[in-house]
């Protein structure tokens, strides 16, 4: 805004200086014709002496010759320095333009479509009352449901997926669509104006790590701290296939924490509130979660017959692109977000924010959430080791990984 700033500022000064310009000449020129008012009744305008031929083209003509060339220097090296601060003002002319978006999209968020009202001020995640109704309408119960925190979603879902499930919600949940493409009530400008406003709050990627890490520390601490060693000697790797891991053991109890988890973040760093009936509004399994309200994920039980270890990492760690298949017959969807690589990264030139290609979870993470989900078939998910007793961090990469499909 500073470039913009002055050049408008200098635009408005040369502006200043020919309308003085200007001004000055007329007030001169009413000046020099006061004196002839009322000569007329001895000599005649037409019958007045001008000047002569000498004067009139000498200092009569020098000075209207220079007053030009004066004029035409000024514009000579004006208009070329307004030019060359255009760029400035074309991207202070952006910086508010996004500013207005931001603006009327937090009004938008707190009285408008009142997004407020579920996901809370700041996009931190609440709580709302929902009514679950069968598939005839009917009521079934009514229960309060964790709206997840948004401050996070940007850097799972790219902008196109979170417009996504703006303009069509999630059926079956408290996620309404609001999206004109959808039935709802915004225009696509009023969606586009929301996830501008969702950008301003953001966390920063040393905020959202210390929300895992405190998750994590609280359940186990010992776990955490070898986790913390795991992952900074992934530090600088060349790509997540090449990563250090956990042991088998911690993989499992990891994996349970994250996949499991509903306090931090309201749920928004957790599977089982989509891929488990009832879990989003704490009653995971409960009678009416047996009736399969409340999930809107494939049930995961039997995936390691499904994928291979690299295709299942692949897929949590990147997400799903829609109508691309996956496995041997699912298709993507844009509501499964990937949780190890940011969508939105490297996307500045189209004006989107980069807070680098860094996720939610490191590829350690990632890995436990697969091994976790490979393990729900068998009992190693329910009997797992104690997790950060006498057993040390063991370090594997993804090609030493030759386990069964059973025991992954």
């Amino acid at each position: 805004m500073i470039l913009a700033n002055t050049q408008q500022s200098f635009g408005f000064a040369l502006l200043a200086v020919v309308l003085v310009g200007a001004a000055v000449y007329i007030v001169a020129k009413v000046r020099s014709g006061r004196a002839e008012v009322g000569s007329e009744i001895e000599l005649a305008p037409n019958r007045k002496q001008y000047l002569d031929d000498e004067d009139l083209e000498g200092p009569k003509l020098n000075a209207a010759l220079f007053s030009a060339a004066g004029l035409l220097a000024i514009i000579a090296v004006a208009l070329p320095v307004y030019w060359l601060a255009e760029p400035g003002r074309q991207e202070g002319a952006v910086e508010k333009f996004e500013e207005t978006f931001v603006e009327r999209g937090q009004v938008l968020y707190e009285t408008g479509a009142q997004c407020v009202n579920c996901h809370a001020g700041g996009g931190v995640g609440g709580i709302t009352s929902f009514i679950v109704n069968d598939q005839n309408g009917q009521f079934v119960s009514q229960v309060n449901w964790n709206a997840p925190a948004l401050n996070n979603v940007l850097y799972r879902y790219s902008e196109d997926e979170v417009r996504y499930v703006l303009n069509w919600g999630r059926p079956g949940t408290p996620m309404a669509a609001w999206g004109a493409l959808g039935g709802g009530p915004l225009t696509t400008q009023q969606v586009d104006e929301l996830i501008a406003y969702m950008w301003s709050f953001q966390l920063t990627p040393e905020e959202m790590r210390a929300e895992v890490n405190g998750l994590i520390e609280g359940v186990d601490p010992g776990l955490a701290e070898r986790l913390a060693e795991v992952n900074k000697s992934n530090e600088g790797i060349a790509g997540p296939e090449t990563a250090n891991r956990l042991s088998r053991a911690d993989e499992i109890a990891l994996g349970e924490i994250l996949f499991n988890n509903q306090g931090v973040g309201a749920g928004s760093y957790s599977c089982s509130r989509c891929h488990v009936p009832g879990a989003a509004y704490g009653q995971p399994w409960g009678p009416v979660a047996l009736l399969q309200y409340g999930s809107f994920g494939p049930d995961l039980t039997g995936i390691e017959t499904q994928a291979t270890p690299q295709q299942h990492f692949a897929l949590v760690w990147e997400g799903m692109e829609e109508g691309k298949q996956y496995f041997s017959r699912r298709q993507g969807t844009p509501t499964m977000p990937g949780f190890g690589l940011n969508p939105n990264a490297g996307q500045a030139d189209k004006g989107v924010p980069d807070f680098g290609e860094a996720g939610m979870f490191t590829p350690a993470e990632v890995w436990a959430i697969v091994t976790y989900e490979r393990n729900l078939s068998n009992d190693l998910t329910v009997k797992s080791p104690v997790a950060g007793t006498t057993e040390s961090p063991t370090f594997a990469g993804v090609a030493a990984d030759t386990s069964t499909t059973e025991t992954e």
